[in-house]
């Protein structure tokens, strides 16, 4: 859907520089860096009054702010006056393409931002059932529970050790990106959902692939395309029909199979880890203490 990880791309760690990809005179802190295709996530820094930067051209993102860190005093320019407010943490900013409004921070701020390619937003536009493209509308000094909670955890994925959960960091932005065109964009797309969730066949042939293909990279998309539905569609008829998140019922099958591999095999931990498509052994071992409560050595010994 919108994740694409490059092949054989490295950890995060290594891959994030030290200037934000979004705005390159903020200090780069973590994010996705260029593993995904459209979308950015970041954890920045910026220093008091450096809003004299300005982009060569008009930023061809849409860009979403959350303020993370210490209170402080925001100054920006919009419809021929400057604007100023106090935000503290959880208050965001949207940031349509192509508007600049010199913002300038009183003190060094921590910012989560996340941009946005309109055709990205455009195409999932396109699967709510509208054909216009995306008028996003600018929203300063506000709060959102729920985007601050999706913009949170998007962030927080690519902070982790291991490479992000493709499906789970797929099914944060295709619902953040859905929200923010419901609620902050003059587009009025609605998804038409069945009240009956996933039909038998589609859920049969979407577990049948999943079995299949546990120690594969799967993303959203391709999961969906297993029914001929949108990503949008998928993601709330999957739940309605199983009470599981797809990433979520995907984890729990890769622990299921890596459980009967240790009790019925003698294949090495680091072997069952790659077959069951977690990152490494330490992957494995970590995620199957937190959904059972037992590491995979403990598991083999009982």
């Amino acid at each position: 859907m919108i994740l694409r990880l490059t092949s054989g791309a490295k950890s995060l760690k290594s891959t994030h520089s030290a200037s934000s990809l979004i705005k390159p005179h903020l200090r780069n802190l973590s994010g996705s860096g260029t593993l995904l295709d459209g979308i950015i996530v970041e954890r920045d820094v910026e220093q008091p009054n450096s809003g004299i930067y300005r982009p060569g051209k008009q930023p061809p993102w849409h860009i979403v702010v959350l303020h993370s860190g210490e209170p402080a005093t925001l100054t920006w320019r919009f419809d021929g006056r400057f604007h100023q407010a106090f935000f503290s943490g959880g208050e965001a900013i949207i940031n349509p393409a192509g508007l600049f409004v010199a913002p300038r921070w009183s003190s060094a701020v921590e910012l989560l931002l996340m941009a946005i390619q309109p055709r990205v937003m455009n195409r999932i536009a396109r699967e709510m059932g509208t054909k216009k493209p995306v008028e996003l509308m600018p929203r300063f000094h506000f709060r959102d529970a729920l985007l601050e909670q999706l913009v949170q955890a998007l962030v927080t994925e690519f902070e982790q050790p291991e490479l992000p959960d493709r499906v789970y960091a797929d099914s944060l932005a295709h619902t953040l990106i859905v929200h923010l065109i419901k609620k902050y964009s003059k587009t009025r797309a609605r998804l038409q959902l069945s009240r009956h969730g996933l039909p038998h066949r589609s859920l049969s042939r979407v577990v049948e692939f999943i079995d299949a293909h546990l120690s594969d990279d799967l993303s959203l998309r391709e999961i969906a395309d297993v029914t001929g539905m949108s990503p949008s569609h998928f993601l709330s008829l999957f739940k309605r029909a199983t009470g599981l998140a797809p990433h979520q019922y995907l984890i729990g099958r890769r622990i299921e199979r890596a459980r009967t591999l240790l009790i019925e095999t003698r294949l090495s931990i680091a072997d069952i880890a790659v077959q069951t498509g977690f990152a490494d052994q330490s992957h494995l071992t970590r995620m199957m203490r937190r959904y059972t409560g037992l590491t995979p050595r403990r598991l083999r010994s009982m």
